[in-house]
């Protein structure tokens, strides 16, 4: 049975190098990026709504296509709203594939240290954009939606996100697949 990952977590927690770090781990597990789909579309800026909706139709039809063909996929995505958790849950059930909810949790301080240093050294083209949108400053608001989350999503997980990448990544592992 194929599985639908969903690695929620605060800007600059490192959800989407743990998704990558995730698949690198599998065989034919896709990381999908969200925010990678949204800005490689034209001119997205102009409309940061719609383009971050098409972005969102285009991971569901890309994690459809492989789930369908029993291949794993991984997504790493800031969600603190219910809406595309439940698509991607929806997702899961039409693929009769297993879903996976994790969340990764940093203090609030933590966080604010990460975001100031990708604000001052950005290490992926993506971090330039999102620096302009995300300011360390919203680390205590960013880790409360997360709590708020994990308090409505019964059957997410939270995970430590303090530590090295790769003993979240062995968390997340060891949550998804025993192992």
């Amino acid at each position: 049975m194929s599985r639908l990952i969903l690695v929620n977590g605060a800007p600059g927690s490192g959800k989407s190098t743990v998704a990558a770090a995730l698949a690198a781990r599998h065989r034919m597990m896709l990381a999908l990026d969200v925010d990678a789909l949204k800005h490689s579309l034209g001119r997205w800026a102009d409309d940061t709504t719609e383009s971050g909706l098409q972005a969102r139709r285009l991971a569901l039809a890309a994690a459809r296509e492989h789930l369908k063909t029993g291949y794993d996929v991984v997504l790493g995505q800031y969600l603190a709203r219910l809406q595309f958790i439940e698509a991607l849950q929806g997702l899961a059930r039409e693929q009769r594939a297993e879903f996976h909810e994790l969340v990764l949790l940093l203090p609030a301080r933590d966080l604010a240290a990460r975001l100031a240093q990708r604000q001052a050294g950005p290490t992926r083209p993506e971090h330039a954009i999102n620096n302009r949108l995300v300011l360390s400053s919203q680390a205590e608001e960013l880790a409360a939606s997360l709590a708020g989350i994990l308090e409505q999503r019964t059957n997410a997980t939270g995970v430590d996100a303090t530590g090295s990448l790769s003993d979240t990544v062995a968390s997340i592992n060891s949550a998804v697949f025993g192992h």
